[in-house]
């Protein structure tokens, strides 16, 4: 199986703009001064030409059970991954039954080992075990309507589900029956507004946002109550341009990574830049970073466009 042409089969707006803008913002990232860096080495890759190609993937969460899970959207399927880079499980296939997907772009693991994916076409979020074998679907209704998820993440009771919404840029909080239980956001740019809200995690009891087209970082209370946001529209260390993907290690070190300049930057919970992944003061390219999660003090990587994952073991500040 060979991986798609971006952007076939492909339902999710939001995403199809990236093909056009990844080679200009790789240029600009190339031609940027020193910065500070973090050394990251691949230590493990997964692609085209894998046991179990990708086509399009777009997240990856971290299990129980210390497997990687990948949201491959253009087959319309999640690939379980062990620590030693076997595929352990393929669950999920194109359709709108009992754990079929159409276009699941976000995934999220909670404390019990359920596997939450964002069924985007379905508008829906599909729960599996972490075998991949199929639990029970989360309808998701709020004002009447059927709202379209983009990335879901679970609290640490596993009670509740929160989730973003870039066609009503919003989150909105259900429970597993899909009962909204809060939600907060709207279109705009104050503290608290998104334009296109993307992935999201939830770290020490503060739920971080990444709201794509304001090119930052939003910060809130598990009841919605805004903390900071951090980032800024620019090109330079400790700015965003189209900021895609987030996770926070068990340092409390905040990982962002920019699909635009194909660069992944870290800062501190406070919003303060702390350094790029790299070497020698040269900001690492990836091919459209998007979603993350932190592994045991390495980090995986999804490359949409690159049709791949990485697992970079993080070294020291350059």
């Amino acid at each position: 199986m060979r991986n798609k042409a971006p952007g076939s089969h492909v339902r999710w707006p939001w995403l199809l703009g990236l093909s056009m803008t990844v080679i200009a913002g790789a240029a600009h990232a190339a031609d940027a001064g020193s910065v500070p860096t973090l050394s990251a080495q691949t230590i493990q890759e997964w692609q085209d030409g894998s046991e179990v190609p990708f086509s399009l993937p777009t997240d990856v969460a971290l299990g129980t059970n210390g497997h990687l899970y990948v949201v491959d959207g253009g087959n319309h399927r999640v690939v379980s991954i062990d620590g030693s880079g076997n595929v352990q499980a393929v669950f999920g296939s194109r359709g709108r039954g009992d754990g079929e997907l159409e276009g699941p772009v976000g995934i999220g693991v909670d404390g019990k080992g359920r596997v939450h994916v964002a069924d985007r076409g379905n508008r829906r979020i599909q729960v599996f075990a972490e075998d991949g074998s199929y639990l029970y679907p989360v309808p998701l209704v709020a004002s009447g309507l059927r709202v379209a998820p983009v990335d879901v993440a679970v609290n640490k009771e596993g009670t509740e589900l929160f989730v973003t919404i870039a066609d009503t840029h919003e989150v909105i909080v259900f429970d597993w029956k899909g009962n909204v239980l809060r939600r907060w956001g709207g279109r705009g740019e104050e503290p608290g507004q998104f334009f296109h809200p993307a992935t999201i995690a939830i770290a020490a009891d503060t739920v971080y946002v990444v709201d794509v087209l304001n090119a930052r970082v939003q910060c809130f209370y598990p009841d919605g109550r805004i903390i900071r946001t951090f980032g800024k529209r620019g090109a330079g260390p400790g700015t965003l341009f189209r900021p895609k993907g987030i996770t926070v290690d068990t340092s409390g070190r905040v990982f962002v990574s920019d699909s635009y300049f194909g660069v992944v930057q870290a800062f501190e919970t406070s919003g303060e830049f702390l350094y790029a992944l790299g070497e020698a003061g040269k900001p690492a390219l990836f091919r459209t970073p998007v979603g993350m999660t932190a592994v045991n003090g390495d980090l995986a990587v999804v490359e949409m466009l690159g049709g791949s994952l990485k697992r970079l073991q993080l070294g020291s500040e350059q």
